[in-house]
């Protein structure tokens, strides 16, 4: 059959053999690379949405300070609170949508609002009065939404000033503005190049990830119902754990400042090289445990 992969390529994940009824049915070479390059774009939305997470971490603080000197510490927690709190809130609506309308819709919409709250994130320096509430909700935003803030300490906490629309580009406004044009770029691809394909592990198109279509002659074995506590439960606690991931991201900030006596430019600059260099940790960490994974398991 021509435009099929490699035999290698066509054997499915999951136990069956030559001669089965799922063997037979192959996936064309063309379908195998459009789901990889689906697959390839949805890898991208991820690291863009952990990108909008963190690359204002380092500087929350000291621009809460800069829009809205009534700010304190007690806030600073509500703020950070908000966006794993948000995020927490739209995961199971956004889930349900995706169950009953295409994959396209819901991914877009999230993305959307991302870009929305990094916008008003730039912005928070208009408003004559209640800066901090605004900041607020574009954290919480940005979580219905879920480090390169080093790169930007160049610009300084004055920076630029766009006046035609009242934009300022500075140290603590040009992350979230690489974020919001990043979101852009991430929904157009997602409309030139996403395709949802729904099929099992044996290649076969399926109408829903969770659904077969009934077979004359094979028992559709029933899967049973979710199990919804488990399901409130396991939200929760990864909004705890990010709660607490980005608590420790935060607090570093205003912490340093008060023990070396740091200025908001050193804090911002220093904080951003230690989590770089822990993230570049981290990677060389995961690859080590993926190759030394492959070693044992031969």
């Amino acid at each position: 059959m021509a435009g099929l992969r490699n035999e290698s390529e066509q054997e499915p994940l999951l136990g069956d053999t030559p001669g089965s009824r799922e063997w037979d049915i192959l996936e064309t070479e063309e379908h195998y690379k459009s789901r990889w390059r689906s697959i390839r774009i949805l890898y991208l939305t991820m690291f863009l949405s952990s990108v909008g997470f963190s690359v204002v971490m380092m500087s929350i603080w000291p621009y809460l300070q800069k829009i809205d000197p009534t700010a304190d510490t007690s806030f600073l927690g509500w703020v950070i609170a908000s966006y794993s709190l948000g995020q927490m809130v739209a995961s199971p609506i956004f889930g349900l949508w995706s169950n009953y309308r295409p994959r396209k819709e819901p991914l877009i919409v999230s993305i959307l609002i991302s870009v929305a709250a990094n916008c008003l994130y730039a912005y928070l320096h208009i408003p004559a009065s209640h800066n901090k509430y605004y900041m607020l909700v574009a954290r919480g935003l940005l979580g219905i939404g879920a480090v390169f803030q080093t790169c930007f300490t160049f610009l300084g906490e004055k920076g630029v000033t766009w006046d035609v629309i009242k934009l300022q580009i500075n140290m603590y406004t040009t992350p979230v503005l690489l974020s919001a044009f990043l979101g852009i770029l991430n929904i157009i691809l997602i409309l030139a190049i996403l395709r949802e394909h729904r099929v099992d592990d044996s290649g076969r198109q399926c109408k829903s990830i969770n659904f077969e279509e009934a077979s004359t002659d094979e028992a559709q074995v029933p899967q049973g119902n979710i199990d919804q506590v488990a399901v409130v439960a396991i939200n929760v606690l990864f909004f705890v754990t990010l709660f607490i991931f980005a608590l420790f991201e935060t607090i570093i900030t205003p912490l340093t400042m008060d023990m070396y006596a740091w200025t908001q430019e050193q804090a911002v600059l220093y904080n951003g090289i230690i989590l770089a260099a822990l993230g570049v940790e981290a990677v060389v960490i995961f690859l080590g445990v993926k190759l030394l994974s492959k070693k044992f398991a031969q």
